[in-house]
């Protein structure tokens, strides 16, 4: 205590709070900071918190500190760094930016101020590394590195327009798509649904590709490019070798709600639900699995909207018009239920579909029972059955 003096800058961790105040000690020494002079709130949430305050007065067992003061002081120096380069020390890396000390003084350096590409920081800086930045918020004692750099956005803003073609190079590959240097530190961002057609990533790091800007905001610092727009559509391609009505060999690759997509040469197609089979309500992922091979009729060939729609049913003998070629009214069959309505229930029989009128059964079944019947209507699509 014989080294401290009144104005003094001293730091301690709040231990506990008493009638008036806080109370926390630094070595040996007891400080009494006052709530009217501490800014805190008098609540357990200051329990542990470490605060700087200027001496104010000793007592006979303790010096009395005022944060306030100290605040106001370090108000006015940070305040006097308005625009200033100044030399700070690392002194915490944080996934968000970097705290520093300036003299005694605390600020950040939010990441989005340290380099104009997105670059992990916490790569290129350690605890202890001395480094110069500029104030840019008084308030927040927030700085930043690159505002000392020249400023790579005023050159897109004088030398790039929407719609330029430029070389590129993959600088950073996230899950939504990927960054590219275009050349002068300026990154440009890849949206997954505009790498390619496919909508697939493909790209792989350092790789230099050629893009297309789309959007430019200097004052955002936000740069959008496209690749697809500059590649070949998948449907012009597809239209090169193949022509509506042609049938096709094709490979399931995935399954979405509308249908399926299939891989024919290399480009990915849509089988719609509704060409899946002659069943009524069958989807793709009922008939098919993945990897399965069959032959598809080609249906639209859309270039402008690059759109190729393919069909199963289309490629294959109808089964109806089979199923009348091989029974007669009155034969007897065998199927399984395969769902109930009001009105009576639906059987399958392999490659197609039966109505049991409720009229027409009088035994109770459940969907995936068997069924025996007879055949007695056969008309296009429609059969029905009785029991």
């Amino acid at each position: 205590m014989n080294d401290l003096k009144i104005g003094d800058v001293v730091e301690f961790e709040i231990e506990k709070l008493i009638k008036g105040g806080f109370v926390g000690h630094n070595g040996e020494v007891e400080f009494f900071l006052p709530k009217s002079l501490s800014g805190l709130k008098e609540d357990e949430s200051v329990i542990g918190k470490k605060v700087k305050a200027k001496v104010k007065e000793f007592k006979q067992n303790s010096v009395v500190v005022d944060r306030k003061s100290y605040l106001n002081d370090v108000k006015e120096k940070i305040a006097s760094l308005d625009g200033e380069i100044v030399k700070a020390v690392v002194t915490k890396i944080k996934p968000n930016g970097l705290v520093i000390d300036i003299d005694g003084i605390s600020g950040f350096i939010p990441k989005e101020e340290i380099f104009y590409k997105k670059i992990d920081h916490r790569k290129y800086f350690e605890e202890g590394d001395e480094i110069e930045a500029v104030l840019i918020d008084a308030d927040r004692r927030v700085f930043s590195i690159k505002k000392m750099l020249p400023n790579p956005w005023d050159e897109v803003r004088e030398n790039l327009n929407v719609g330029d073609q430029i070389k590129a190079t993959v600088s950073h590959i996230t899950d939504y798509g990927a960054f590219v240097d275009i050349g002068n530190g300026v990154e440009g961002f890849l949206h997954i649904s505009e790498i390619n057609w496919d909508g697939i990533n493909d790209l792989s790091l350092g790789e230099e590709i050629e893009v297309e800007i789309v959007d430019i905001n200097p004052e955002d610092e936000k740069l959008r490019v496209t690749r697809k727009n500059l590649l070949t559509k998948p449907a012009s391609i597809f239209a090169e070798n193949y022509k509506a009505g042609d049938i096709v060999e094709g490979i399931i690759t995935k399954f979405i709600n509308v249908g399926a997509f299939v891989e024919i040469d290399g480009i990915s197609v849509l089988l719609p639900n509704k060409f899946v089979s002659f069943k009524k309500g069958e989807k793709a992922n009922e008939v098919f699995e993945i990897g399965d091979k069959a032959e598809f009729k080609v249906i639209t060939i859309n270039e402008d909207e690059n759109k190729v729609i393919v069909s199963r049913k289309d490629a294959i003998e109808n089964p109806y018009d089979l199923f009348a070629k091989n029974h007669n009214v009155g034969d007897e069959v065998e199927g399984k239920v395969k769902y109930i309505t009001d009105f009576g229930m639906f059987v399958d029989l392999g490659d197609v579909e039966a109505l049991v009128r409720k009229d027409d059964y009088e035994n109770e079944y459940q969907t995936g029972d068997s069924f025996k019947g007879k055949v007695i209507e056969i008309n296009g699509d429609r059969i029905k059955l009785s029991e």
